[in-house]
């Protein structure tokens, strides 16, 4: 008659329900379920029953580690900018045009280049400053029903049902193997 049964574990899931029934706690219509994972007990409760610590505490999710956002160097996009300036100066470009305007051009190229220069480096210390970080999607947040903990004294009232209910069951089981009554008299 020793059965290994298992053991209750005072940890509760919360779930929704699709029919109502009555709460444990105050037998208001609810379609709020409390559960265990192993699925040894189950009940109803109403959502403010949740709310009151003298009934549930809540166990707090884990919050996974935030990673870290990869950096992308700066380097690169310098050499990168220093290859397009060195394009814009190519000699080729400079021998097709007029060669009477010649001077004016070598002049406002040069103010163009101090000025490109001057972006550049005002863009290079802006980068190197605040380098632009790759966005990342926010991760959604888990659908994970809620856990709770039941207080000690309602843990108590859900373990002397379940108790109860074993026994019950277990007297069935004797009373199924004992002799029926005889239903003649002894005459």
């Amino acid at each position: 008659m020793s059965n290994k049964t298992e053991q209750l574990i005072n940890l509760y899931t919360h779930r929704i329900a699709t029919t109502d029934k009555p709460c444990f706690i105050c037998n208001k219509y609810t379609s709020s379920v409390l559960r265990t994972d192993n699925g040894l007990d189950w009940f109803y409760t109403c959502e403010s029953h949740l709310s009151d610590r003298g009934f549930a505490t809540p166990i707090p999710e884990p919050e996974p580690e935030p990673k870290l956002p990869v950096v992308q160097s700066t380097r690169v996009s310098i050499s990168q900018k220093d290859d397009s300036s060195k394009s814009k100066s190519d000699p080729d470009i400079n021998q097709e045009k007029d060669k009477s305007n010649d001077s004016t051009k070598v002049e406002s190229k040069q103010q163009e280049g101090k000025e490109d220069n001057i972006k550049e480096q005002t863009e290079d210390k802006q980068q190197v400053a605040t380098p632009k970080l790759p966005e990342q999607p926010q991760p959604p947040k888990s659908t994970k029903p809620k856990q709770y903990k039941l207080h000690s004294n309602i843990f108590y009232l859900r373990e002397d049902k379940l108790n109860k209910k074993r026994q019950k069951e277990e007297a069935q089981k004797i009373l199924s193997k004992l002799p029926n009554v005889p239903k003649n008299s002894l005459q």
